[in-house]
């Protein structure tokens, strides 16, 4: 669900690139803008970039708090079954962190990912998108297989669903989190008659594609809660 931008971007008031940011971009033989957020940064050995959901426009860019645009290369997308994921490269060497507040002026570092098979309903999960800001929420399936060709075709029942409470247009590619460990990639929402947000889903971090992976920050103690966060949950 990414969203025609009708005005000029906010700028990303952290001044770098990072998870969590604004993206713009276009689509070919259309002169308008569309916004998604970017996920968590990751790498392939050589290369640093953002990874947002696969829907989004292919060639993005963002702005720093100087009003500096910084294009980001394409890279590749993957959008049947069970992903919906898309790396966009940067120009220079991206540190695995993300915003997780509404006003993109804290950064949190990325520590470690919680894999899919250690996801239980009723677990409480995090996201921040560049439409509705940071908002928490208990996960309610784990194996749901979104109705119709969302996924390139039929999609594969891998992805987890959140009780909302928050999703629009403009959220798609969001990190989803919990604290400092990384749990996904928004790809969508569903939405109740009057608009509010029933729930959104999201691909897991062990989706990324091959060769690419998720960038974490070296700590010697195990990941935290930010000062927000629900408590993490038990394995």
């Amino acid at each position: 669900m990414r969203l025609r931008v009708v005005d000029q971007p906010t700028l990303d008031m952290g001044g770098m690139i990072a998870g969590g940011s604004r993206v713009v971009g276009s689509v070919a033989g259309d002169p308008h803008l569309y916004m998604c957020t970017a996920g968590f940064v990751v790498g392939d050995g050589m290369r640093t970039g953002l990874a947002t959901a696969a829907h989004c426009p292919d060639t993005l860019s963002t702005r720093d708090a100087d009003g500096v645009e910084t294009a980001l290369p394409f890279v590749g997308q993957w959008g049947w079954g069970n992903q919906d994921v898309q790396i966009n490269a940067s120009p220079v060497a991206l540190a695995p962190v993300f915003f997780a507040d509404s006003a993109r002026t804290i950064s949190r570092p990325v520590t470690a990912a919680r894999p899919r098979a250690g996801m239980r309903a009723g677990d409480v999960v995090c996201h921040r998108g560049e439409r509705t800001g940071y908002s928490c929420a208990e996960v309610e399936l784990t194996d749901f297989a979104p109705a119709g060709d969302l996924c390139g075709g039929a999609c594969l029942p891998t992805w987890t669903t959140v009780a909302g409470p928050t999703c629009k247009g403009g959220d798609s590619g969001s990190p989803v989190f919990l604290g400092t460990t990384a749990y996904g990639i928004l790809k969508g929402g569903s939405y109740r008659a009057n608009g509010s947000c029933a729930f959104y889903f999201y691909m897991s971090t062990d989706y990324l594609p091959t060769g690419w992976h998720l960038l974490t920050a070296a700590q010697d103690t195990a990941a935290v809660t930010g000062a927000d966060d629900p408590a993490i949950p038990a394995p």
